[in-house]
């Protein structure tokens, strides 16, 4: 869980890579942010089936990717019903970067997908970056959920410096 603040500023030593792959970013590419809408949807599932080819989803074995890929075009198929607020970031008039959230209560939001394509340097930093700064500026904190035990997905989140971790718990019914 994040501090919104700092997922929107980026202020400070600690974030002083994030910075440096935003400015990079902005100073390489011309891009647009834009708040979701229903209009952008096919562009997001085209953009999750490029994530889903880069990480061989119809090959791999491991059932979180495969299962991921089917959550995000679930979320996005029923973003209205949902209810959620979304980003995109377009270059040269195609989504390359979108995420989904919804707020909480009144002090967090939950930020449930983040997808970029891999292969634009810093594109993850600014979608996370600008849907903080136009989506959530008004809550206290942000909760980008767990890293599903994956060692690299755990340390870019820990990179973000997070204000404080969220115990997480299964409850199952006794037989």
């Amino acid at each position: 869980v994040y501090r919104s603040e700092d997922l929107i500023y980026l202020s400070g030593r600690k974030y002083h890579a994030k910075r440096n792959f935003i400015n990079k970013f902005r100073s390489t590419y011309e891009f647009t942010y834009q708040k979701m809408t229903e209009e952008h949807i096919e562009g997001c599932l085209k953009m999750a089936e490029l994530w889903c080819d880069l990480h061989s989803c119809d090959e791999n074995v491991n059932v979180d990717i495969a299962g991921e890929f089917e959550a995000i075009k679930i979320a996005l198929d029923n973003f209205v019903k949902l209810e959620f607020q979304g980003g995109v970031i377009e270059i040269d008039g195609k989504i390359e970067a979108f995420t989904l959230g919804e707020q909480l209560n009144n002090s967090t939001a939950v930020i449930h997908i983040e997808k970029a394509n891999p292969n634009i340097r810093g594109l993850y930093s600014i979608i996370n970056q600008q849907f903080c700064e136009n989506n959530w500026a008004s809550v206290i904190f942000i909760n980008r959920e767990q890293d599903l035990g994956e060692e690299p997905l755990r340390q870019a989140k820990l990179s973000y410096q997070p204000d404080h971790l969220t115990e997480k718990y299964v409850v199952r019914l006794k037989k």
